[in-house]
């Protein structure tokens, strides 16, 4: 085929045009040729074919798709391009779409799939012009394109047909039909409908607030992270992650499922940056894998993986605010893979009861019981949704914007009261949580009373704080260890210092007796097997913080006493655990 000649897109057309042959050409409009010929609208190739021998080259015209418009380049500046494309669906409605360049690979079959899928029709035998067509046009405007939604330069909040803010800029995405982020209803609706009931209720404030976190995260420097709402079935649990979804989607839509791969779960985390990841049922996750998403959810960084050719490809990055239900905590799930969970993870998903005065609910509303409260909740979340929360960005950026957000939340967090670096850790997460309630509040987002937000917040972290040890639970899980350890196995792997024996297999060290207690002459390779899946420094710091070493080498700084055993010089811990 000759070179092509890129020749300016038509966007009216009622009688055919004067035609440089080769060419492309778009005409939103049927029309009629001069020579009568009728021509429906889209995408043309104007070609040439050779003739035989002296006869000269005959035209020809190509019909490719349907009305489609390649209006600007976007690039996100790390080097993915692509193309903001403008088509006319099957309805004869309008529609835009960045897409990645990367979709003309090959044979162009993911490119078609998402255009077929959004109404465009496509000649079956034109894939291959289609893909010339798109590569063929360079329009002069050029976009900034961003492959999550969320936050882009403090200034500007990208999301799925709608940018919140200021500057020019297109979420760029694979997928075209990310229309979890949908509306209906209207603004208030919702609140008369699903946030009024926050009166009274704190799992209703909660789930909410929960929601509204997702676009903080950025402005006040804070990791992804949340809430797991758990308890007995029926109490209304499903309603209050309903409500949570409300503010961005449809509540059907918008959820996942625990029962997901950690990929899945990084491509949805993405799509929902900077606003609000919804997981029903922790129930269904796999045990031996929950711990490790939680992890991935909170770090908000994907998995490294390598293209076909070997290079490194861009991971997935995100922050999300988490809400999520289940009939059981974390600690429990993981606990069915014979897997314990780690003080980090407790900290990342923080573990709420659902259980208050009428299930999930302590303020009825003149309901006649919390099983009615929890349909209509339920109910009005399939008719007012995706409201609540583009507003609250539009909100946060009027007036003084962002900037005050980090002192605001630093007055919050003052309110709390943490026993150690955890429980400062979820203190922060609270704080944020009753920042998102009282600034909804201020905006008219939440038709309840000031304060209500920051006093609820207050409260159930007093309830998660009783429920634990003051003791982090990593260091009661050291200290738990070890003595499960001795106890269980302190005759088999252990023999009294001084008195020769063959009895003892797997040695761990020796006992000595002093007074009425033993202490625990272990070996540095007894102290991994008693306590395992910790740094071996993180056991000492521990067990020294507890009391626990009894005796040291204080000339070295060593946590261990070198002592003769059988004639033999050894380093051992000498350990005396303490039940209580």
């Amino acid at each position: 085929m000759t070179a092509t000649n890129v020749t300016p897109l038509m966007t009216e057309a009622e009688a055919a045009p004067e035609i440089d042959r080769p060419c492309f050409r778009v005409y939103d409009r049927s029309l009629t040729t001069k020579t009568g010929q009728k021509r429906r609208a889209g995408v043309y190739w104007h070609g040439q074919r050779q003739g035989k021998g002296d006869a000269p080259p005959a035209d020809y015209d190509q019909w490719i798709c349907s009305p489609l418009h390649v209006e600007a380049i976007t690039s996100n500046g790390d080097g993915h391009f692509g193309r903001l494309l403008r088509f006319r669906n099957t309805l004869g409605r309008w529609r835009e779409w960045a897409m990645p360049m990367a979709m003309l690979k090959g044979n162009g079959e993911e490119l078609r799939g998402e255009l077929l899928g959004m109404g465009v029709e496509i000649d079956p035998d034109g894939f291959k012009q289609l893909n010339r067509y798109i590569q063929s046009q360079h329009p002069e405007r050029q976009v900034t394109a961003s492959t999550a939604t969320g936050w882009h330069d403090g200034q500007l909040f990208i999301m799925p047909g709608e940018n919140i803010g200021q500057g020019d800029a297109i979420l760029q995405s694979e997928a075209a039909n990310l229309d979890d982020f949908a509306r209906a209803g209207d603004l208030d609706g919702w609140r008369q409908q699903i946030a009024r009931y926050c009166a009274g209720n704190p799992l209703l404030t909660l789930g909410i607030c929960t929601a509204l976190a997702g676009p903080l995260l950025y402005p006040t420097r804070q990791q992804s992270g949340g809430i797991n709402l758990w308890g007995k079935s029926g109490t209304g649990k499903s309603s209050i992650l309903f409500a949570g979804c409300s503010v961005w989607g449809h509540a059907e839509q918008f959820k996942r499922s625990w029962n997901a791969t950690g990929n899945g779960l990084e491509g949805i985390a993405t799509q929902r940056n900077d606003t609000l990841l919804a997981l029903d049922e922790l129930t269904e996750a796999d045990p031996a894998k929950a711990g490790d998403i939680v992890y991935a959810m909170a770090n908000g960084t994907g998995r490294a993986r390598a293209s076909r050719s070997g290079a490194a490809r861009t991971a997935n990055r995100w922050r999300v605010s988490v809400l999520s239900n289940g009939e059981v905590t974390l600690s429990a799930k993981m606990a069915e893979a014979g897997k314990r969970t780690k003080a980090g993870q407790e900290v990342r998903l923080l573990e709420v009861s659902a259980a208050r005065v009428f299930g999930c609910w302590d303020d009825l509303h003149d309901l006649p019981d919390g099983g009615a409260m929890s349909k209509a909740i339920a109910r009005a979340t399939t008719t007012h949704y995706g409201h609540a929360g583009p507003e609250f960005i539009r909100r946060l950026l009027e007036g003084e914007g962002l900037e005050g957000l980090p002192e605001a939340l630093a007055l919050l967090r003052a309110e709390y009261q943490p026993r150690n670096g955890l429980e400062g850790r979820a203190a922060d997460r609270f704080a944020l949580l009753a920042l998102a309630g009282e600034l909804a509040i201020d905006f008219g987002l939440l038709p309840i009373d000031p304060d209500s937000a920051r006093l609820a917040m207050l409260e159930l972290f007093a309830g998660w704080q009783a429920e634990r040890s003051a003791d982090t639970s990593e260091d009661a899980a050291i200290k738990a260890q070890l003595l499960e350890f001795v106890t269980r196995h302190g005759e088999a792997h252990f023999s009294e210092r001084g008195i020769p024996t063959d009895k003892v297999r797997d040695r761990a060290g020796w006992w000595e007796l002093r007074g009425e207690h033993r202490v625990w002459l272990f070996t540095p390779e007894g102290l991994r097997r008693a306590v395992p899946g910790f740094e071996q420094r993180t056991v000492l710091d521990v067990l020294d913080a507890a009391g626990w070493i009894v005796e040291r080498d204080n000339k070295s700084g060593k946590r261990s006493k070198r002592i003769k055993v059988d004639g033999t010089p050894l380093w051992l811990y000498h350990l005396q655990p303490v039940e209580g």
